[in-house]
């Protein structure tokens, strides 16, 4: 009974992590199950930082000799990171899948006292863990330019606010954000401010990045390495 007692106590604190990750019980509970999709344009940054723990919390609980999976269309993207071997790219594209959608059975997993053996981990195959949108390396620059390029305008610029931002953002996303995060209703509001309730403050239909921004559009609140990075993604 203690053992049982025990893994709900380690089940119970790692949630209780993600919710302090996340920031609060809502915000959690609007992200713990958005990673199938695009980036949360209001939420991002607590987005990126749960991806970032649960991929940590596997490495810890979950040592590479420790577990197998299957093969999957990674072990055909040498070109993309040719220093990854087909192995470990077989590897990445079942840690991003089970801490994205397969997340409550890892957990599970991880404090149980009596493991499978051998244990096995599913994976996608169709993984796109190498262009996935909610892990990022600066380091990297190229990376990150090409990743941007599988998102719409007006996300590659929040992402590009998150990345690099070196103030707080403007008061439009501020208040949206609260609005979302209290789950208000929109229908009382111009159809305008709608549209930037669920796309974010820089889409307009049919704009591509090649169309760029106007001055009076682009965000202040980037570093000067992050509005390098903007203008070489808008004139890609």
């Amino acid at each position: 009974m203690m053992d049982m007692k025990d893994n709900k106590v380690g089940s119970w604190k790692a949630i209780c992590d993600q919710i302090r990750v996340a920031g609060s019980v809502k915000i959690y509970n609007r992200l713990k199950d958005s990673f199938t999709g695009l980036p949360d344009i209001y939420f991002m940054k607590e987005q990126f930082a749960l991806y970032k723990w649960r991929k940590q919390f596997f490495l810890a609980h979950f040592p590479e000799d420790t577990w197998s999976t299957d093969c999957n269309f990674g072990c055909f993207n040498q070109n993309y990171s040719p220093e990854i071997t087909k192995n470990q790219n077989h590897r990445m594209a079942a840690i991003h899948f089970n801490i994205t959608e397969n997340f409550d059975h890892v957990l599970k997993l991880a404090f149980q006292n009596s493991r499978p053996d051998p244990l096995h981990f599913p994976t996608d195959y169709f993984s796109m863990w190498f262009l996935n949108k909610f892990e990022w390396d600066k380091e990297k620059e190229q990376e990150v330019l090409e990743k941007l390029t599988t998102v719409d305008l007006s996300t590659a610029v929040h992402i590009l606010c998150v990345l690099y931002s070196c103030s707080p953002p403007p008061l439009l996303q501020v208040a949206m954000r609260r609005v979302v995060e209290l789950d208000l209703s929109l229908d009382s509001l111009p159809k305008e401010l709608q549209v930037v309730a669920k796309m974010g403050l820089y889409y307009i239909e049919g704009r591509e990045a090649c169309d760029g921004l106007e001055q009076k559009e682009r965000p202040r609140c980037l570093t000067s390495e992050g509005e390098k990075m903007l203008n070489m993604f808008l004139s890609q």
